[in-house]
């Protein structure tokens, strides 16, 4: 089951608890005020939060209050509220569940970031680990750009010497056209009228394709082509992009170092 779907049966299950703690606490409700009955729906708002995420501790929230007021508060069995200290439990009651519900997106926005740093940290642990395997380089480039094309969710990827032979791409044979558009190294924003920071929620890479120029000490080895698609790429990804890139113009100056040897 994927998470969405997960999430989602959390909606009615929360609701569904809420009114059968509401059912069973029925027995408590001559002995103790309604404001101690508040923390078991507290407690099931905070669980659903954890479990569901915000949508369903918001409707968990929503049905421990009305939950509340139904069965718990006098009149009973009816969505009226005859104390004043009725009302403060129902309505603190709904304001702490709006809260959870509110750290709940937070806490979920957090994960899903750290998700993808890990699956990007992940990445170029694994293109290190290619290039001390050692192998054809353009064996090993292949696979690093695979990799870097499935994790970043780009449409192609494809390096070229300094003579603009493809030396590898991804998917493979992909990138005879060589793009019109200068990319910069830091931010892959292109070089003509870009802004020299990236905004938070990132922007598109160029759907047509776009060059990043490999240069290892002060020498152009290659390009990086890549091509985007209307999905915004991160601050994070670009850079992860880029340390690709570099990796990659390393691998490419030493198949030229390792060609002027043998000549």
């Amino acid at each position: 089951m994927r998470l969405a779907d997960a999430d989602l049966a959390y909606l009615p299950a929360g609701t569904i608890s809420a009114i059968v703690l509401g059912i069973a606490l029925i027995p408590l409700r001559d002995f103790t005020s309604a404001s101690n009955l508040t923390f078991p729906f507290l407690a099931l708002t905070i669980a659903i939060a954890e479990l569901g995420g915000p949508r369903a501790a918001l409707a968990t929230a929503l049905g421990s209050a009305l939950s509340l007021d139904f069965f718990l508060t006098k009149p009973y069995l009816q969505l009226t509220i005859e104390g004043k200290h009725d009302v403060i439990a129902f309505l603190g009651l709904a304001a702490c569940g709006l809260v959870a519900a509110a750290f709940s997106s937070r806490r979920r926005r957090m994960i899903a970031l750290l998700r993808v740093e890990r699956r990007q940290l992940d990445l170029l642990c694994a293109a290190l680990s290619r290039l001390e395997t050692g192998g054809p380089i353009e064996l090993v480039l292949t696979q690093v750009l695979d990799s870097t094309r499935t994790a970043l969710t780009l449409p192609a990827l494809a390096v070229r010497d300094e003579h603009d032979r493809i030396i590898a791409a991804s998917p493979v044979g992909h990138g005879p056209r060589v793009p019109a558009r200068l990319l910069r190294p830091d931010t892959l924003l292109p070089e003509e009228n870009a802004p020299r920071v990236v905004p938070g929620p990132g922007l598109p890479l160029p759907d047509d394709g776009g060059r990043i120029p490999l240069v290892v000490r002060g020498r152009r080895v290659g390009w990086l082509d890549v091509w985007g698609s209307s999905a915004r790429v991160s601050t994070d990804a670009r850079h992860t992009l880029s340390a690709i890139g570099r990796l990659a113009g390393v691998m490419l100056l030493n198949r030229q170092r390792g060609r002027a040897g043998e000549d």
